[in-house]
């Protein structure tokens, strides 16, 4: 009675483990303006500690067609050796294709993981953009939106 038990509750994980697919996770972060500040990101694993991550972009506000940071910043303490596998943002167009922008994050010697790229400028001046996080926490990827408006004031159109 006991192996049926514990069939049934590790089938799913054990199926996702002999497999090698990965199980998603999108986490609904509370509302925030990347061109203004760092955004929480709730953020609760075993690779975590209960405490915040943030995401940001810089500079701020966020330009176009100029070199971006894109920054994930962990709590102060993340369990030891229990980091991310691979972190990276995906940057598309929210009322045009862009295209998709991928920058994957690095982590780095100050414990961030950080990922440079740009965003192109759009015909209509001003361009609504969504910055998706991704996380790989071994079988489980972690997704989080943000949309943001670049540039903020929109540079008005001469004709020659």
């Amino acid at each position: 009675m006991l192996s049926i038990v514990l069939a049934q509750t590790f089938k799913q994980p054990l199926l996702v483990l002999i497999s090698g697919q990965t199980e998603t996770t999108r986490i609904t972060p509370p509302p925030c303006d990347l061109n203004r500040q760092a955004c929480l990101l709730p953020l609760i694993t075993p690779v975590a500690s209960e405490a915040p991550w943030f995401f940001s972009i810089s500079p701020q506000p966020i330009p176009v067609s100029a070199p971006l940071t894109l920054t994930l910043t962990p709590p102060a303490r993340v369990l030891q050796g229990n980091h991310p596998d691979n972190v990276w943002v995906d940057l598309t167009g929210e009322n045009m294709d862009m295209g998709l922008i991928r920058i994957p994050l690095t982590h780095n010697a100050n414990g961030r993981w950080e990922g440079t790229g740009s965003i192109p400028i759009c015909v209509t001046g001003q361009m609504r953009w969504r910055a998706r996080l991704y996380l790989q926490l071994e079988q489980t990827v972690v997704e989080a939106d943000w949309v943001f408006t670049a540039p903020l004031a929109a540079a008005p159109h001469t004709v020659n």
